[in-house]
C-alpha cells in the first residue's frame, strides 16, 4: 500500500494491515478485486490519507463537485470553506437523514465514505457497533475497514471489479461518475503492484492472548503463637514434711521393744506377786 500511495497515512496503512481479513471475508482476495477496491478507497481518502469527508470547498470547485445545487458561484459563496453548512445542505433530507444536524454527522467517513445516516445504520445491523450514536467509530479502525467492506458487498461490486468495469464501480460507490480519472490513475498503479496471477495471503484474525490465570490469594501466615507465660502457683503456708520412711521404721520398732519390755515386766511382776502369796499361805 506505501508503494501505491507514498505520501499514505502509516495509520490507515496499518489499520487495513491490521485488520486484512475482513478483505478475505467480503471475497475482495483476488488481484482484481484488491485492484478496484483500492483503487477507489485511494479516490475516497484521497490516496490512504483521511478518514473523514473533506467538505472545505472553495465556491468555485463547489460549482463543479455539486453543479446543480451551486450553478453559480454566488450560490455557492456562502457555503464555501463552511464543512458543517455545506454538509446539512448537500446530504439534509436525503440519505435517511432526517434531524437539521444529520448531514454534518453522517458525513462521508471511512475507507468509502459512507454517507447519511442509512449507510451508518446499515454498517451497525451488521457489526453490531454503534455507530448510528458514535458515528466517530467509522473515521477509526476496525470500522472504517468493516464499514467499506459491508457497503462493496452490498452493492455486489466484486462482479464489477471482475468485468474490470472501472466505470460501474466508480458508479456503485460515488453514485455517479466523480473521481473517475483519479480512479483509473490509481487503478494502473495497482496493476503493477497486483498483477493478475498474483497470490494473496491474508493473515488470520488476530487472537488475543490469553489472560494469565489470577493469582491465587495469598493466605495471611499466621505467626506461631507466643508461648503462654507461666501461672504462678497460690502461694500456701509452709507445711511439715512428712518424716522419712527409714524413720517411720525406727519409731515402730521403738513403740514395739517397749510394748514388749512392758509385756515382759508385767509377766515378772505377776510371778512375783504369786511367789509373796505362796509365803504366807
Amino acid at each position: 500500500m506505501l508503494r501505491l500511495s507514498p505520501t499514505a497515512s502509516k495509520a490507515i496503512v496499518q489499520g487495513i494491515a491490521d485488520n486484512a481479513h475482513l478483505l478475505d471475508q467480503a471475497g475482495i482476495n483476488t488481484p482484481i478485486r484488491l485492484r478496484h477496491f483500492l483503487a477507489r478507497v485511494c479516490v475516497e481518502t484521497g490516496g490512504l490519507r483521511s478518514l473523514e469527508e473533506n467538505l472545505s470547498y472553495t465556491a468555485q470547485r463547489l460549482t463543479e463537485v455539486w453543479p446543480k445545487r451551486f450553478p453559480t458561484t454566488a450560490a455557492a459563496t456562502p457555503f464555501a470553506r463552511n464543512p458543517q453548512k455545506l454538509a446539512n445542505n448537500v446530504y439534509g433530507g436525503r440519505l435517511g437523514n432526517f434531524k437539521p444536524d444529520d448531514g454534518w454527522t453522517y458525513r462521508g467517513s471511512g475507507l468509502l465514505q459512507n454517507t447519511g445516516r442509512e449507510n451508518f445504520e446499515l454498517v451497525e445491523d451488521a457489526t453490531g457497533l454503534p455507530v448510528v450514536d458514535q458515528p466517530e467509530l467509522l473515521r477509526t479502525f476496525p470500522g472504517a475497514l468493516q464499514a467499506a467492506t459491508i457497503f462493496w458487498t452490498k452493492r455486489n461490486i466484486n462482479a464489477l471489479a471482475d468485468k474490470n468495469d472501472v466505470t460501474g464501480v466508480c458508479k456503485a460507490v460515488n453514485g455517479g461518475t466523480t473521481g473517475l480519472a483519479d480512479q483509473k490513475t490509481w487503478l494502473a498503479k495497482a496493476a503493477k503492484i497486483w498483477p493478475d496471477g498474483t497470490v494473496i495471503a491474508f493473515p488470520s484474525p488476530a487472537t488475543p492472548a490469553p489472560r494469565p490465570a489470577p493469582p491465587a490469594p495469598v493466605q495471611p501466615v499466621t505467626p506461631p503463637a507466643a508461648p503462654e507465660p507461666a501461672v504462678a502457683a497460690p502461694q500456701r503456708d509452709p507445711q511439715p514434711l512428712p518424716a522419712p520412711a527409714k524413720t517411720n521404721g525406727l519409731i515402730a520398732g521403738l513403740v514395739a521393744a517397749i510394748a514388749l519390755t512392758a509385756m515382759a515386766v508385767a509377766g515378772w511382776w505377776h510371778h512375783l506377786i504369786a511367789s509373796i502369796e505362796g509365803l504366807f499361805q
